[in-house]
């Protein structure tokens, strides 16, 4: 029953998540990129995009994608509006 319900809500079982999560980790370890650096990566992203619109600051995600011949840095933001003139800080 758990499982049915799981499926119809799009619920990852926890071994794909943390395969998923176990991929980043190793993306990372790759890069020598340390957890500091992500996170002031992720801070600088949400500066600049504050001065061009309104977002949910707890929403940014920022991930790295390995994909057969490239790295990709992902970030996802929740922008609530656009503003029509920059702000500036």
């Amino acid at each position: 029953m758990l499982k049915a319900i799981r499926r119809f809500f799009g619920e990852k079982p926890s071994s794909q998540e943390a395969r998923r999560r176990m991929q980043v980790v190793l993306m990372h370890d790759r890069m020598d990129l340390a957890p500091d650096v992500m996170e002031s990566l992720k801070n600088d992203i949400l500066a600049v995009l504050a001065r061009y619109m309104e977002i949910d600051q707890h929403s940014i995600r920022v991930d790295l994608e390995q994909g057969k011949d490239y790295t990709a840095l992902v970030s996802n933001v929740h922008v609530k509006r656009v503003y029509r003139h920059a702000h500036s800080n």
